[in-house]
């Protein structure tokens, strides 16, 4: 239980604090206007119960302002309840979600890449709108729901401890239902709340795959699997609200039953002269008003039960290792990369395999393979994004693990073909690399990065949104955006996804003097497409299933006429001479 309530307040119970205590006094006045009827009604009939007495006017005058001031004090704690519930829910939800936010920044990429986009995007969201829910209103409601009936029953047991106990029989059944209840529910919502983000995620890849899915003509085929994940939410969610229901209305009925008791035994001891007519009424009044709140109960305790799961789900990605952090804070002073037997192994499966290598500082280092080979790994290897299994990379001969993260990341600069933009203005993506920077300096790094004139010529110019992910851009803008991003950085070390690999010959030429821009006088590792791009670099490391299989100059690896790099080379070549015949048809010229 401890460990549900730190989880949904951060680690901060302090903040429930204050809406607790202010639900209790909302609660305790709430029972007072019917404590104040109680005594109206018995006073007015005490000539019946006690004959020869009249009723005490005074006395009812000040029951009268008795029930005046608790409906004064109720309007305004009630006041001061809502506005304390609600700010503790939005607090503890916006916190959660910064929180939730820094725990996955600093998870490796392999917790990533093994979830579906859809249900992280749901953690933010949905479960701690759940817990938003709890928050303001399940919890609050629960406690006052248990409150009422504490107070009313404190009250009956100096009238009469038998009936009182009557009265409180059915309640153990009650809560018996409750406990069933939260047992189904736990297991239909866990199956409903993945149906959800299942939705969720089918939604989210039909709408980004829609200009693929018109172009291939697949709007039956990818529809139907949309439909599919829809109906199977619309079948969780009756599920989840047919299985619990029948056992909260069980409870419910449980608990009216203790109004029937009441009755019959009140009646019996009325007449058998145990209990007094006014006691009788007592009981009437008050504990058959018992029953309501607890029945609201059932229900919060069924929804409490669902909601409960979005506060285990984050509980579950709370307690994921992040990445050890590192505590090296001292300048760094060279920025040479060095791998010295890295193995690495995802799900299982060897990586990398005894990787060594050295790539000197300022100088170029490029990484050649066929897809799989491990290029990529090695790259987010130097920026930490996972840990090796065994080896070490260092910088400057400090190991990268012992390196503090934002250190680590100020050193590096990272443009990767897949570019990513930010709904957000064009100023505010490029200023990604550099918060603090000027607009002079945002400028200078675009004019660097060959974007500057395409961007005043957009209506707003840098201030011109791009939409989500760079909707509104091409790739080769978008691609030039990334690198003034990585220009305004400085960083002394760039890790380069070949980004010319897919472009039209003009942005090619762009992006390629805007890499050269931004490559000058610093260590750079290049993942290589084009293999004509990496002639001029310092070394060329060749991978094959994670091994090393070679490694020199452009020159030096040529001279190896049946290595994996002449292989490459050759290949590359002749695809180059191929051409579309008239008849739409590929030739190639004859050697």
């Amino acid at each position: 239980m401890k460990a549900f309530f730190e989880t949904i307040t951060n680690g901060r119970l302090r903040t429930l604090a204050k809406p607790i205590l202010a639900q209790f006094i909302q609660s305790v006045l709430q029972g007072q206007p019917y404590f104040v009827i109680l005594f109206v009604i018995l006073e007015l009939i005490r000539p019946i119960t006690d004959a020869g007495r009249n009723p005490d006017l005074v006395r009812l005058w000040w029951y009268v302002a008795w029930l005046g001031a608790s409906l004064a004090l109720l309007f305004f704690t009630g006041r001061w309840t809502y506005r304390t519930e609600h700010s503790a829910a939005y607090s503890v939800a916006a916190e959660g979600r910064l929180a939730l936010g820094d725990h996955l920044r600093r998870l490796s990429m392999g917790f990533f890449r093994g979830r579906d986009p859809g249900d992280i995007t749901a953690l933010m969201l949905q479960d701690y709108s759940n817990i938003e829910m709890m928050v303001s209103h399940l919890l609050m409601d629960a406690i006052g729901a248990v409150v009422t009936p504490l107070l009313f029953l404190a009250f009956l047991l100096p009238f009469n401890w038998r009936m009182a106990l009557i009265t409180v029989a059915p309640i153990p059944l009650a809560l018996l239902a409750a406990i069933v209840t939260r047992r189904v529910v736990m297991f239909t919502g866990n199956r409903h709340i993945a149906a959800k983000n299942d939705a969720s995620a089918r939604m989210l890849e039909y709408l980004d795959g829609i200009k693929n899915i018109k172009a291939h003509n697949l709007h039956g085929s990818k529809f139907q699997r949309l439909k599919r994940s829809f109906e199977h939410l619309k079948r969780m969610s009756i599920r989840v609200e047919a299985t619990g229901g029948p056992f909260v209305i069980t409870g419910v009925w449980i608990l009216n039953v203790g109004i029937a008791l009441i009755m019959l035994f009140g009646i019996s001891f009325v007449i058998n002269g145990t209990l007094g007519v006014s006691e009788f009424l007592v009981f009437l009044i008050v504990a058959t008003r018992m029953y309501d709140p607890l029945s609201k109960v059932l229900i919060t305790f069924v929804e409490l039960s669902y909601f409960s799961i979005s506060a285990g789900r984050v509980r579950a990605i709370l307690q994921t290792r992040p990445l050890p952090v590192g505590s090296t804070s001292h300048a760094i002073r060279a920025h040479d990369i060095e791998f010295s037997s890295v193995r690495f192994r995802y799900h299982d499966k060897d990586v990398l395999t005894d990787v060594s290598f050295r790539s000197p500082q300022n100088s170029m280092t490029a990484l050649v393979g066929h897809s799989g080979s491990g290029k990529s790994t090695i790259t987010r290897l130097i920026a930490r994004f996972w840990d090796v299994d065994d080896g070490e990379v260092t910088i400057g001969g400090v190991p990268v693990g012992a390196i503090a993260a934002e250190e680590l990341m100020s050193m590096i600069s990272m443009v990767f073909q897949d570019v990513y933009l930010f709904n957000d203005t064009i100023e505010n993506n490029i200023r990604v690399g550099k918060t603090d920077a000027s607009m002079e300096e945002i400028v200078a790094a675009a004019q660097r990065a060959r974007c500057h004139d395409f961007i005043e010529e957009l209506p707003d110019r840098y201030a011109t949104m791009v939409g989500e992910g760079g909707a509104t851009l091409s790739g080769g803008e978008k691609q030039r955006i990334s690198i003034a991003r990585a220009i305004l950085k400085d960083a002394p070390i760039v890790l380069l996804d070949e980004a010319t690999a897919s472009l039209d010959p003009e942005n090619e030429l762009f992006i390629q003097q805007a890499i050269d821009e931004l490559i000058r006088g610093r260590t750079l590792v290049v993942i290589a497409h084009r293999l004509s791009t990496i002639t001029h670099a310092d070394q060329i490391v060749v991978l094959k299933e994670g091994v090393i299989v070679e490694r020199g100059t452009h020159s030096d690896l040529l001279q190896d006429a049946s290595g994996v790099y002449r292989t490459m080379w050759d290949e590359q070549r002749s695809a180059h001479q191929w051409k579309v015949a008239s008849a739409g048809r590929f030739s190639v010229p004859a050697e």
